[in-house]
């Protein structure tokens, strides 16, 4: 038995000692020819059948063993460049958003890459944007954005940006971050289109050579402008319209379009021989305060011939650009202001400057406004703050509001325009009709906390776009409406037709109110004055005016001729006359 076992161990050994052998042979190079030796012949086969002893060739176990050392090489690459990419977005997350927000900023990245918005913003003048007036569109209403620069706050608090606009400046993306259900990340763009975007590469002078100087002709050929400032509180609107008082910042923004206007409307009226004067009031939870006289409150009605009064607003005459600078300013800080979760010191008002144009008759020649609306916001952004901040929330949003119904009205070619349904479109009224020009500046906040709102406002924004697309529906020989039961709308509801009246109140009883005194001595002193009261009749002119707004003061533009001559808007040449 022992004697067997050492025979299968000697074999086994003999078999080893072989193959190793054989190895050695087939590793080792065949010797060099010799000269005098013919060379073998060749039979036509390829390398691989040529016999083992082939120089190169490779078993399929080497070569199977090749090929999985350089995948895992490659793997191990991979790998590495995923890990290295994961630590730079984490680091550029912890400045921006925090390290939940390396999925959404890896999303955006690679959403701008796919469409070409990965390049650094360029402005509107750099972009070869010229002025939003230049395109013949059929309608005097311009829709321009605004994005502001990130805020220092902003980063503090991880915020990223969620606005990319595209070249061209006149579109934008917003990309909405979201979180489902199962906690994985998402993010959806938002695409709009607008007459004009500005990103934060623009300044206030840019924004004033695209929107504002070019009504400035429009003006002085008797004609009426109003621009518009709008959007979520803290979004850059006062910043826009006044500029930030700072020059060390370097940004172009020190100045706004308050400034810039008064420079070139002061210029020009000296050239043209005429005389500027200003008014500058707020309307504030429904009412009309006067910001260069005191704050007093203001009655705003309306007169016989359907024109809006505003009974004793200062109107200062002006010198030079420094002197209304000087009026601004002392106005801008005795506006009303308060603190939101959004802003420490929002704007809780509406701020209207006025600028007239008159000749040495004292006739008005031309009006531009400036209106910095306040800001907009949602009911859950002032739920923490007392009740005087939300109603004023409430206030304004509902102006805001009844703002696009009028907007909404005269592009329709609806015969009822709800003018009554707030304070400042009330006061506002001679911005719509006639050849009045309007330009509307969305200010918006690039940060993801503010996304939601920033959507909000443009759609807002592109709501009024779309109304303006539409261009003008005016019917200029629009038969009057019959005489009508009732008054013709009801104050604080936008978009009710005339007559009738809701919750027991109608708009006369609405402009007694506004007299804060007795009804009886009111209406009697509204009588004396020309103003409709609740017991004077409504005559079928009256009726035509009100009812039928804008035809009724196009009619009125024919007959003082129209064309050039007439155009300056419907109130201005009743003014005149």
């Amino acid at each position: 038995m022992m004697d067997h076992h050492e025979d299968m161990k000697r074999q086994v050994q003999d078999l080893r000692n072989a193959l190793r052998k054989q190895n050695r042979e087939r590793a080792s190079p065949p010797p060099p020819p010799s000269p005098s030796s013919p060379p073998p012949p060749s039979l036509g086969l390829p390398p691989s059948a040529a016999g083992p002893g082939c120089k190169g060739r490779k078993s399929d176990c080497v070569r199977r063993v090749e090929e999985m050392k350089a995948q895992r090489e490659a793997r191990r690459r991979r790998a590495g460049e995923v890990r290295q990419q994961r630590l730079d977005e984490a680091k550029e997350a912890e400045g921006r958003g925090g390290i939940e927000a390396v999925d959404f900023l890896r999303k955006i990245r690679e959403y701008d890459n796919e469409h070409g918005l990965a390049k650094p913003p360029v402005g509107w003048a750099q972009g070869g944007g010229g002025s939003v007036w230049d395109a013949d569109t059929g309608s005097r209403i311009r829709v321009c954005v605004r994005k502001r620069p990130m805020l220092r706050t902003e980063v503090l608090r991880h915020d990223f940006d969620v606005i990319s606009t595209e070249p061209g400046g006149r579109s934008l993306v917003v990309h909405e971050p979201r979180t489902k259900v199962d906690l994985s990340k998402e993010v959806i763009a938002h695409r709009f289109a607008f007459d004009a975007v500005f990103n934060e590469a623009d300044s206030n002078e840019a924004i004033h050579v695209a929107t504002l100087r070019p009504l400035l002709a429009h003006v002085f050929n008797g004609g009426s402008a109003t621009v518009f400032a709008f959007g979520q509180t803290g979004s850059g609107k006062t910043c826009t319209m006044a500029g930030h008082a700072n020059p060390d910042a370097a940004d172009g923004n020190a100045t706004g379009l308050y400034a810039l206007a008064a420079a070139d409307t002061v210029d020009a009226a000296r050239e043209g021989g005429l005389a500027v004067s200003i008014s500058f009031f707020e309307v504030y939870r429904g009412q009309v305060l006067d910001l260069l006289g005191g704050r007093e409150k203001l009655d705003v009605l309306e007169d016989g011939r359907g024109r809006v009064q505003v009974l004793g607003l200062v109107e200062k005459v002006i010198a030079d650009a420094a002197s209304m600078l000087a009026l601004v300013r002392q106005a801008e800080d005795a506006r009303a202001t308060g603190a939101t979760s959004a802003n420490e010191t929002s704007s809780r008002s509406h701020a209207i400057l006025r600028v007239m144009l008159r000749d040495a008759d004292g006739k008005l020649a031309g009006k531009l406004s400036l209106v910095d609306l306040a800001g907009s916001e949602r009911a859950a952004d002032s739920s923490s703050k007392e009740r005087q901040t939300r109603l004023e929330g409430a206030e304004i949003n509902k102006s805001l509001l009844c703002l696009k119904e009028c907007i909404r009205a005269l592009d329709s070619g609806s015969s009822h325009t709800p003018f009554r349904g707030s304070k400042l479109t009330q006061v506002l009224r001679d911005s719509f009709f006639g050849s009045a020009q309007m330009a509307m500046i969305a200010a918006i906040s690039p940060g993801s906390s503010a996304a939601e709102v920033t959507l909000n406002t443009l759609r807002y924004a592109a709501r009024l776009k779309e109304f303006s697309k539409r261009g003008p529906h005016r019917r200029r020989h629009a038969e009057p409406s019959p005489p009508e039961t009732g008054p013709p709308a009801v104050e604080g509801r936008c978009g009710t037709p005339g007559g009738g009246e809701k919750d027991g109140r109608t708009a006369a009883d609405d402009d007694v109110d506004d007299c804060a005194g007795d009804p009886a001595v009111c209406e009697q002193g509204l009588a004396s004055d020309g103003v409709r009261t609740p017991s004077t009749p409504l005559t079928p002119t009256e009726l035509g005016e009100e009812d039928e707004g804008e035809e009724a003061f196009a009619d009125a533009e024919e007959e003082s001729g129209g064309g050039e001559g007439g155009e300056g808007g419907d109130d201005l040449e009743r003014e005149r006359e």
